[in-house]
């Protein structure tokens, strides 16, 4: 007789290791500080805030907010006027750092709207999406889901302050994946 059943576990479902993206790559930089961040205790106190940070959640915030506008103001002044009353400046140096972080970040909002119709509706927004395997229980969060093409569903990930991407960046990355209902 093993464990399990010494324990009257034999009809439990088999433990699932639970993960997400950031997880997966925080160990594939360095397993040492995800074992540090996710398996050792107590954790580390939290640090202060980065700019970065405050940055990448003020542009999702104004991104999300914009579907949540009538579509006569879904313009680019209408991205613009979120991600200035939604600016986050903890992390910062000073404020004039905030303000030239900000002015950039307008301009890549207003141009990433500009390519949007206005009156287009996604499925979902900053939903958490998860599925299992036999031995994993994946979960994320996903800023947003559009279909397109009847039953075609694709997962879209903002990234802020990074370059135009190429198609080893797009093969590379956990944020492809595409599947149907």
């Amino acid at each position: 007789m093993n464990s399990v059943q010494q324990l009257g576990f034999e009809g439990m479902p088999t433990r699932l290791f639970s993960c997400t993206p950031s997880r997966l790559a925080s160990y594939e930089q360095c397993p040492r500080r995800y074992r540090m961040t996710y398996v050792d205790r107590p954790q580390l106190p939290k640090g202060p805030p980065w700019a970065h940070n405050s940055m990448g959640a003020s542009v999702h915030n104004a991104l999300r907010g914009w579907f949540d506008l009538p579509v006569d103001q879904r313009t680019q002044t209408g991205i613009a006027g979120l991600l200035a009353t939604g600016w986050l400046t903890d992390g910062f140096r000073d404020r004039e750092q905030s303000e030239a972080v900000r002015a950039r970040a307008t301009d890549w909002v207003k141009d990433y709207v500009s390519e949007i119709e206005p009156s287009f509706e996604p499925v979902g927004l900053e939903r958490t999406v998860a599925t299992t395997t036999e031995r994993l229980a994946v979960s994320g969060r996903v800023d947003r889901i559009d279909q397109r093409g009847g039953e075609l569903v694709i997962v879209v990930d903002y990234k802020t302050g990074r370059g135009e991407l190429t198609s080893d960046d797009t093969r590379g990355s956990r944020a492809r994946w595409r599947f149907t209902p």
